[in-house]
């Protein structure tokens, strides 16, 4: 967890400004936004900007070097204009990489910071390397896992060191995989899931997954080319209604899920499956 070291009001002249700049080291940290950099800098000129927020951390990993966690913008705004402003500067300590991920996503009240860009960070404290989409859609399938398909983003990110080997395990299976051909995975349901039947046997999952994934050398009856072919001709419907030029039909989340799973029953107990889904009964449970 990271600790408040220490919190002034300062003036932020533009040789301090480039002092902090010198410290915005972090990998995870995003692009300058022009937009936003403009919108600062004109509010700076005519004087209308209010106080700023400005943050820092002291590594406990890297030699002690500070590392700005926020305020990229309003130093660029001051250099930019050469006109000083006043800034709440916070300066925390913090041990790891991890407690450096927590505090950056805290500062989410000018620009405000998409979910990947915090949960990018938080991938990287923990030494994952995952693609920024699978990052998204793993963590819209831990949500649907936990039940909460609302949580904030900062709690959703959360979920990613209690998933890790789940989420190594479909890094495994369509991470390398060339994206035209493993569109029909790379879905939150179908994510789920798979770490659904990962928890129940790794290796069975694996050899079905690859199956569901390349379709090569299946029956027509085995429960995994079943799921293929529906998974290649069902897109999610997110309740907006079907789109009349599309050839595939459209599930909901909870639907193309509870198919993967009695596909998945089918197959780990050698039997057959016309992938039925009933509305008013529960989900299934992987087996």
């Amino acid at each position: 967890m990271f600790q408040l070291i220490e919190k002034k009001l300062r003036e932020i002249t533009p040789d301090m400004a480039e002092e902090f700049l010198n410290a915005n080291i972090y990998a995870g940290q995003r692009p300058i936004r022009k937009k936003h950099l403009r919108v600062l800098s004109e509010a700076i000129e005519s004087g209308v900007f209010l106080t700023g927020n400005i943050a820092l951390a002291k590594q406990g990993w890297n030699g002690g070097d500070h590392m700005l966690a926020n305020g990229q913008h309003q130093c660029e705004a001051v250099i930019a204009t050469g006109k000083p402003i006043v800034a709440v500067v916070e300066e925390y300590q913090c041990k790891t990489p991890q407690d450096f991920a927590m505090l950056y996503r805290q500062f989410d009240n000018n620009a405000v910071r998409s979910l990947a860009e915090i949960a990018i960070p938080e991938a990287a404290a923990l030494n994952v390397q995952w693609s920024k989409r699978l990052i998204s859609v793993l963590l819209a399938a831990i949500s649907f896992l936990e039940g909460h398909i609302g949580m904030h983003k900062n709690e959703r990110v959360t979920y990613l060191k209690k998933y890790l080997k789940e989420g190594n395990f479909v890094q495994e299976i369509i991470g390398c995989a060339n994206p035209s051909e493993i569109a029909h995975m790379k879905r939150s349901p179908v994510i789920a899931a798979m770490i659904s039947t990962y928890r129940k046997c790794a290796s069975d999952a694996e050899t079905f997954w690859e199956e569901v994934r390349d379709g090569e050398h299946l029956s027509g009856a085995s429960p995994s080319f079943k799921l293929r072919n529906y998974l290649l001709t069902t897109s999610i419907s997110f309740g907006r209604g079907v789109n009349a030029n599309s050839l595939n039909a459209a599930a909901g989340v909870k639907e193309i899920y509870s198919k993967c799973i009695v596909a998945w029953n089918a197959y780990r107990t050698s039997g057959r499956t016309t992938l039925k889904y009933f509305a008013d009964k529960e989900i299934p449970k992987a087996v």
